[in-house]
């Protein structure tokens, strides 16, 4: 069974990997080239990645303190 204190730093993990993507993909619309996807669809994809990692991470800090 995997420790508490690993359950806490892979949640915290999660929520960096989270602040990574929505950062760099602000910085990708601001500096980076068109792309081929619809608009719409990358938003979306953006949005589902960091929030899912948000919960994630928050879901495996809290049972680490458990």
């Amino acid at each position: 069974m995997i420790k508490k204190e690993t359950l806490k730093e892979i949640g915290k993990g999660f929520i960096a990997f989270g602040n990574l993507v929505g950062g760099l993909s602000i910085v990708n619309s601001f500096f980076g080239v068109s792309q081929n996807a619809p608009l719409g669809i990358i938003v979306f994809i953006i949005f589902y990645i960091t929030i899912s990692s948000y919960i994630t991470g928050a879901i495996l800090i809290n049972k680490g303190a458990e």
